[in-house]
């Protein structure tokens, strides 16, 4: 392992002699591993190693045992080592994240603040081949174009960190066999193994069903698919980003010009708008397929002025001529109403959520706050049999619940408030609803009259989470 892992930072030119490295440790395999690796070659290329590590303030104990492991395991190695702690579940609620967006925000926010205390000139993550392949098939999922079928890349970017993935070339399950070949310990995530969190399912139940039904090499041809993609997109993105500069307004390079933009054959649109949202910040996750096409409908529109919403909380503006980018709201933003589809998959592209729903027993209950994705909730069956159909919408003024447990109602902009969701949020938070009831807001609990009665009792279980 140790020897292909020197052989990808020679052929990608991830290192550079005598470079302060800051590595990016959850105490899992896959980092536990990096750690050791570059520690082997420490003084091969006279590196400085520093281990960093996040506490997400997600898995109460074994978070802290996390944190705990990954301090020995940089005083064994000798390496200088910072730990800090993010609420990630909050940050998820007041940023409209999903968890998992939430999470990797806040970490590499974190990494990016290191690396200037410290003074490192990269950050090394623990990225692997098998986490290559889960991305580009939930890229490929989320109707992603070239630009993100091309994954994870050997070099990346985050606020001007130089981030380099030596793994990018090793397996999980040979990092797991160096380490139990060199009697080394690593920490074991339970989360990983939840299906709540699509990537868990894409790893445990897509690619397996892949393997054994269509191809068993599948994991390699993603991954070779991806490199392919990345190398004809490096090249595309040159060409676009010549185009981009044609087409935002010489005197305010943030704000793209809808009249020129529309001059450019369509597949350069789309990667001229997808450069601009990037130039302006807006994360990667929140520009896929489907938002790209709501940005070129809104360059295209004739009315004077209009806004889209991108998942995240960013809204892209248009003003006459000019589109504009900012993380916030547009207090004439429309809200949402969506018949559910009973059972089966509801997907929102404009709010950027999905809702599933399938009959099953026995009743959930989840710790989680207001607002916070995702979320999972189960209804008796036969009060949503009865019912004259489910809808999931934004918040309405005046909505109130009968939460189960309580008496009376709670007004939803209390809870809100309560949970100190921002304003610009609020619209956005997903609400079960039947006729003029609410029968559910996200992160919270059921109303009264739609729990599912018996332990084992038929229910309606319905999950939403952001995509």
């Amino acid at each position: 392992m140790i020897r292909k892992i020197q052989q990808t930072i020679r052929a990608r030119a991830l290192l550079k002699e005598g470079q302060h490295v800051l590595l990016a440790v959850s105490g899992g395999a896959d980092s536990v591993a990096l750690a050791y690796a570059l520690h082997y070659v420490q003084k091969a290329y006279g590196l400085h190693l520093t281990l960093a590590h996040l506490h997400h303030s997600i898995r109460g104990s074994a978070a802290d045992e996390d944190a705990e492991f990954v301090q020995e395991l940089a005083a064994k190695l000798g390496c200088a080592c910072r730990v800090e702690q993010v609420d990630v579940p909050v940050m998820a609620v007041q940023r409209g994240l999903s968890l998992e967006m939430a999470a990797r925000e806040a970490r590499y926010d974190f990494f990016s603040r290191m690396a200037l205390e410290v003074g490192a000139h990269v950050l090394a993550t623990g990225h692997t081949a098998d986490d290559q392949a889960e991305t580009v098939l939930l890229k490929l999922a989320r109707g992603a174009g070239p630009q993100g079928l091309g994954g994870i890349a050997y070099v990346g970017a985050w606020k001007g960190l130089r981030v380099i993935r030596p793994l990018r070339d090793i397996t999980h399950a040979q990092a797991c066999a160096f380490l139990r070949r060199h009697g080394l310990g690593w920490r074991e995530d339970a989360s990983n193994l939840s299906l709540h969190f699509l990537r868990n399912r894409v790893r445990h139940e897509v690619l397996p069903l892949l393997e054994t039904r269509l191809n068993p090499n599948i994991r390699a041809v993603l991954t070779r698919t991806a490199e392919v993609m990345s190398e004809e997109n490096a090249w595309l993105d040159d060409l676009a980003r010549e185009r981009l500069l044609a087409c935002v307004r010489p005197a305010d390079p943030t704000t793209l010009s809808a009249g020129r933009l529309g001059l450019e054959p369509l597949a350069a649109r789309r990667r001229i708008a997808k450069l601009w949202l990037s130039d302006q910040g807006a994360p990667p996750d929140s520009i896929d397929f489907a938002a790209l096409d709501r940005i070129l409908q809104l360059a295209e529109s004739s009315q004077g002025s209009r806004s889209v919403p991108l998942p995240g909380g960013w809204l892209v503006s248009r003003h006459y001529d000019a589109l504009t980018v900012k993380v916030g709201s547009d207090d004439e933003e429309q809200g949402f109403c969506q018949v559910l589809a009973i059972p089966g998959e509801t997907i929102l592209p404009e709010q950027g959520l999905r809702i599933t729903t399938r009959w099953d027993k026995g009743i959930i209950r989840q710790k989680t706050s207001v607002g916070q994705l995702p979320s999972e909730v189960s209804l008796d069956a036969g009060v949503v049999k009865r019912a004259s159909g489910l809808v999931i919408r934004s918040w309405r003024a005046g909505d109130a619940i009968r939460p189960l447990g309580m008496t009376g109602s709670r007004k939803l902009q209390d809870l809100f408030v309560d949970a100190k969701l921002p304003k610009a949020l609020r619209k956005t938070t997903p609400i079960l609803a039947c006729r003029k009831e609410v029968v559910w807001l996200a992160g919270y609990r059921v109303a009264r009259g739609w729990e599912v009665k018996k332990p084992q009792g038929i229910s309606l279980r319905v999950f939403i989470e952001r995509i």
